[in-house]
Parts: C-alpha cells; sequence; structure tokens
C-alpha cells in the first residue's frame, strides 16, 4: 500500500502490529493484537520470488522494533554466520520531556528506570513548561530528537491539530493523537505560620485581611475556574459560566481584584518553589508537591482539599519521531494502563487523617476534585488564552 508503513511492537505479554499511513498532512498509526508472546523458533524460509525486498524491509523494521523493547529474535531468522564478532553499540539514548520536581521524581522510580531496565534503553528526562512553543521549537530546530513529551491533555490536542504531533488513528476525535495518563490535583496552599486559621478561595481573595502575594498559573486553565469559585459559582457549575461570555468577564473581572499581588507560576515544581521559598502567602499548587516533600516541609502547609481541581495528562509523540520504531515503543508502553496505574499509585495526592477531621469538621466530607473540562478548553483555549496573556501583561 503505497503511503503506509508496518511495524511488529512487542509489549507486555502481547504482541502488535502497528501501521502508519502519511499524507501531506498528518501521520497516524494504529495498533492491532497479535500473536501472543514467545515468539517459536521457526527454520527461515527461503523467500519467495519477488517477495524478498518487502520481506527483508519488514524484518528490519520488526527488529528495529523488538531492540527498542529489549526483545532479541533468534538468531535462526538468518543463516548467514559473521565471521567476525562486531563491536557492541551503545543502544541510543531516548529524550522525553516533562515537569521538574515531583513528577519527575515519581517518573524515574516507577515508569522510566524500570522501561531502562526492561528495554535496555537509557531515558534522558528534560524538563520543560508544556507549551506549543517549546514542542514548537523543539520540532523546528532539533526533529527527531525527541521521544515523549507530557503535556497537558487539552495542549496536546492542539499540537495535534497543528501537526506537531503524531495523531492516534484508532481515537474517535478527529484531532486525537492520545489519551489522558496521569491525573494531578491542584488546590490551595498556605504557610500554618502565617495563617491562624485555614483559608478558603474567597479568603485567598481577601488582600485587605490577609495581605501578601498569591501564587497562580501564568494560564487561563485553573485560573479562570478559580476565579469563579471564589466569586462563588459551585463547582458543578464553573463551565456553565464560562461557556457564556459574561461569565468569562466574571473571571477576568475578578482576577483584577488581585492582578497587583499574583506571583505567577509556569510549570508544577514553580508552584511549590514560589510558596516553599515564602514568595507568597497563599497559592496554587499541585499538592503532591507539598505531600511528597520532606516532613519538615509537609507540616508547615495546609491545603485546602474541598474545591480542588483535577488536571488530565498525557503522552504525546513528536510527528518527527513518529516513524521510529523505539519512541513509538515508549510511547505505547507509557500509554499502557498498568504504567498509569503505577504512576497514580506513587503520586502522593490523598489528604492525611489529620487533614480529613479537620475539614470534615469544618465543611462536612472532602468531596472528590473538580474534573478540568478538556472538551471546553479544546474549544476555548485558542479564543482565551491570548485575552489571558494580554491581561496578564497589563501594568
Amino acid at each position: 500500500m503505497a503511503g503506509a508503513e508496518c511495524h511488529c511492537l512487542s509489549d507486555g505479554p502481547e504482541n502488535r502490529l502497528d501501521w502508519y499511513r502519511r499524507s501531506p498532512k498528518f501521520q497516524t498509526r494504529k495498533r492491532f493484537p497479535l500473536l501472543p508472546r514467545p515468539f517459536p523458533r521457526k527454520t527461515p524460509v527461503a523467500p519467495q520470488p519477488g517477495a524478498g525486498h518487502m520481506g527483508s524491509s519488514l524484518l528490519s523494521r520488526r527488529s528495529a522494533l523488538l531492540a527498542g523493547l529489549g526483545v532479541l529474535l533468534p538468531a535462526a531468522v538468518s543463516n548467514a554466520q559473521p565471521r567476525h564478532r562486531q563491536r557492541h553499540v551503545a543502544p541510543a539514548r531516548l529524550t522525553v520531556l516533562s515537569f521538574a520536581g515531583r513528577i519527575t521524581q515519581t517518573q524515574k522510580a516507577v515508569l522510566f528506570g524500570p522501561y531502562a531496565h526492561m528495554a535496555h534503553h537509557p531515558i534522558a528526562l528534560h524538563p520543560w513548561n508544556g507549551s506549543l512553543d517549546s514542542l514548537r521549537q523543539q520540532e523546528a530546530h532539533h526533529p527527531g530528537r525527541i521521544a515523549a513529551c507530557m503535556m497537558e491533555t487539552s495542549s496536546l490536542h492542539m499540537a495535534c491539530g497543528i501537526d506537531l504531533l503524531a495523531r492516534e488513528g484508532a481515537d474517535t476525535p478527529a484531532n486525537a493523537c492520545g489519551k489522558p495518563s496521569a491525573s494531578i490535583d491542584y488546590a490551595m496552599a498556605w504557610d500554618h505560620a502565617r495563617l491562624d486559621s485555614p483559608p478558603n478561595w474567597a479568603d485567598f481573595w481577601d488582600v485587605a485581611r490577609h495581605p501578601g502575594r498569591r501564587g497562580l498559573r501564568n494560564d487561563p486553565r485553573t485560573t479562570l475556574e478559580v476565579a469563579l469559585l471564589a466569586d462563588g459559582v459551585p463547582p458543578d457549575m464553573l463551565y456553565r459560566v464560562l461557556s457564556s461570555p459574561e461569565g468569562v468577564n466574571r473571571a477576568f473581572q475578578k482576577l483584577d481584584q488581585i492582578r497587583p499581588y499574583i506571583a505567577w507560576w509556569s510549570t508544577p515544581e514553580d508552584a511549590g518553589r514560589i510558596l516553599k521559598s515564602g514568595g507568597a502567602l497563599m497559592g496554587l499548587v499541585p499538592t503532591g508537591e507539598i505531600l511528597g516533600d520532606d516532613p519538615t516541609n509537609r507540616q508547615r502547609f495546609g491545603l485546602y482539599w474541598p474545591q480542588r481541581l483535577q488536571v488530565h495528562y498525557s503522552w504525546g509523540l513528536p510527528l518527527s519521531s513518529a516513524t521510529n520504531a523505539t519512541c513509538l515503543s515508549l510511547v505505547t508502553w507509557l500509554e499502557e494502563p498498568a504504567q498509569q496505574q503505577a504512576f497514580a499509585n506513587a503520586w502522593p495526592s490523598l489528604p492525611s487523617m489529620q487533614d480529613i477531621a479537620l475539614t470534615e469538621t469544618k465543611t462536612g466530607p472532602i468531596p472528590p476534585p473538580t474534573q478540568l473540562n478538556d472538551s471546553f478548553w479544546n474549544t476555548a483555549l485558542p479564543t482565551l488564552a491570548p485575552r489571558f496573556q494580554r491581561w496578564a501583561r497589563l501594568p
């Protein structure tokens, strides 16, 4: 088939066939279950006339992909014996873009350490901010260098729509190119030593009673939601309000009240660093940045559990790396449910019994987090992001 490529993929106890189809605008990848491992050792059969080139090509690609997973083809696939022992070549290092701080530390322990041991491919984790501009620069100046990138799910969908990431042909949405692989809670944190009682989002906005800077994300996502929570909008009504121009204006007007006091952050690690360094009195932070810290900092900060947000992240495959079997193997492995569960189990996200008792005494049982609505942001972000950045740059 013109314009198509096939690869055999071994992943865990199951093998799959990965199918590519190229077009001038995008590239698709599909996965099909194949035979269970182990592969039976068979005596090689001489190629049929006219099939030699295709068979050789597929075998070469299959070998490369299995090598990416640390699986060696049986020696019997070739009758030719090397005259001399070949020199060992170190496996290529796979470069992955992720978020510095507790997220990367957790991923090293439960994802990339085990994968490097299994597949015999060392992983180099590079910190980044998850923005489309950063990904665009990587693709423009270093094509084929990045094996995988962790992105907020709505950012991933946008990157796919502008051909920065390879699309997943099995997904239903027209611009889908991945599936959520991690969920991280964001909550308001504060310094116990600087506040007499636990604050809520209304207190976060009360700079007269609680003077000091506030840490917020330099992005409309999570920030507009928090502004509406502070303005009294119930969590289950957030996106109904944000879906109207009046609701968006309401969120920006609420943010106007504290704009001079905001300490902006761009990455999860920045959110925790600003708070721990004393750069803000209160701030929106990933709960794991506080819960996973050393005992001193863990006891130093409180978390407001009732109205927290949950953000979804996915693994993207850069378009320039989509035909690299080793990169595809890594992204496919990261998307498997077992890896999602491993990260969820290791990422600290649950309140302590003391936090539960304190919260339930004041507000009742702790509700589940409010999910960031990726469908809403897939549509609204191209419009709201430029407006938000213009607003944030105002003097």
